[in-house]
Formats: structure tokens, sequence, C-alpha cells
């Protein structure tokens, strides 16, 4: 039977295939009770969680609201030089005039630090300062890309296991690789996903370099049908929490004015079939 606190929460969707907008969750909530459990359920089930608070939240409000969602890594790893990654764990900020979108990588459909053996479970980020227009952030489902795909190309990807690497991203200075399987399973929803990214996936392990790319371009472009898509416009006090094994996400580098988002990251293992 649902508890008082449970019978609270409302959800309404987003869009068709992926995101929830949640209300009556307080910023208090602790991380260790039902409500938390009930958030990372539907974290897992509906790939991104959206919430309204009404105002710019502090960072103390936002580390503890945050707490709800799994374990914090101690900073985003960002594996470059040419971001102050002390500064970024200090104050864990997207600011638009310190990380461009275009130059970095984030208007690219991307799942974080794939190229890391456990990339983050999940991340979560919080509005400080909305441009006056455009700056909008997108996710697509890897639940639905996977499934929209036919038969026999779903049991090709299910055998293979794909290379990731930062040879996309000139601006990255890594020389972490690992090998993750091309379809995964969720271990809440026991759902499978769609697991390449255009940011970080490298190649097809096994294949030509001509089969890898031809499949591996297929499949970057696929990521982008509409149909898998939710995007939000951000507003001081908007939360947006989102599954990383499950979805990826891209920023719209048009807008107007400045963008800070304030972000965190979760601990994750390795993603396994």
């Amino acid at each position: 039977m649902a508890t008082a606190a449970l019978d609270r929460i409302g959800y309404a969707p987003a869009a068709g295939a992926i995101g929830m907008h949640v209300t009556g969750v307080a910023l208090d909530t602790p991380a260790d009770g039902e409500t938390a459990a009930a958030m990372q359920q539907a974290l897992h089930e509906h790939g991104v969680l959206f919430f309204d608070f009404g105002r710019a939240l502090t960072r103390g409000e936002f580390e503890s609201f945050g707490a709800l969602f799994g374990d914090l890594e101690d900073g985003y790893r960002l594996g470059t030089g040419k971001v102050d990654v002390a500064a970024n764990a200090a104050d864990p900020m997207m600011d638009s005039n310190k990380v461009p979108m275009q130059e970095f990588g984030i208007n690219k459909w991307h799942s974080d630090g794939t190229l890391f053996d456990n990339p983050p479970q999940a991340a979560i980020l919080t509005c400080v300062e909305a441009p006056e227009a455009g700056g909008e952030t997108m996710w697509a489902s890897a639940y639905a890309a996977y499934e929209a795909l036919s038969g026999p190309l779903q049991r090709m990807l299910e055998e293979v296991e794909v290379l990731h690497s930062s040879r996309r991203l000139e601006w990255m200075k890594s020389d972490a690789s690992a090998v993750h399987p091309a379809v995964i399973r969720d271990g809440l929803t026991g759902r499978k996903a769609l697991f390449v990214n255009s940011n970080y996936t490298d190649r097809i392990v096994g294949m030509s370099e001509r089969e890898s790319e031809t499949i591996l371009q297929m499949l970057f472009e696929h990521v982008n049908t509409p149909d898998f898509h939710v995007t939000h416009r951000w507003q001081p006090g908007y939360v947006a929490v989102w599954e990383q094994r499950v979805t990826q996400h891209r920023g719209v580098a048009g807008f107007r004015g400045p963008r800070k988002l304030r972000r965190l990251t979760y601990l994750g293992g390795r993603p396994t079939r």
C-alpha cells in the first residue's frame, strides 16, 4: 500500500517516448527512504525526470536533492587539460562562457564518459541562469532507439562490442578507452538499450573500418529521430536528472545571453548485456 508521501507524487509525461514531469517531491526528501526508491525506479523507466522548484536552488540544496538518485561522484571527469577540473569540482557549473557547446561537442548526441570502464550512471542539472532564448537540452531514449531497429539488426548488435575513446573529440586529451556491448540491458526495467554515441563510440570490434563506420554513422543518425526525443527549456529552479545508460543528450547551441547550469554526476558500474 502506498504511503502518504508516495500518494503526493504526481507524474505527467513530457513526451511520447521519454521523460516525466514530477511534482510532490520536496528538496529535503531523505535519500534513504521510499520516495528515493520510487524516484530511482521512475528514472530507469522514463529516462529523464523534470522538477520545478520555482526558484534557483543553492548549491547545498541541489546536492542534497541530488542524493535521492544515487552516489555522487566527486567531480565530473572531463579528461582534458583545457578545462580547470579542480575548479569544476569546487563548483560544478556548466558556464557557456567557459565551455562553449560546439567547441566541446556538447551539442552532439552523447552519453557521458563512455570511454571509461565505469561511466557515470546518471547526471543531474539545475538552472542557475537561463538564456533569453534558446539553449535547451534534449534527450533521446536509447530504449526507443533500440526497439525501433529491425529484428536482424537488433540481433547483430546484441552480439558485438564497441570501442569507446576520445578519437572523435578533437579537444579531449585523454588516453582512456573502454569496450562495451553495443546493446545493454537495464538492471531495473529489464529493457534493452542501444549503447553507442557519436562523441565517444570509436568502432565496432572485429569489423573492418568501412563496415564499422557505415553501421555507426547509420546508428548515430538513427538516434537523431525526433520520435525518440524530449526537449527542455531552462528557467532558474528547474532540475533535470537522467539515467545515462538508457538515454543520450545534447545541448542546443543556439541561444542569446549567458547560460549557466550546475551539474553533478553519479558513480556507475560497468554496462552489461
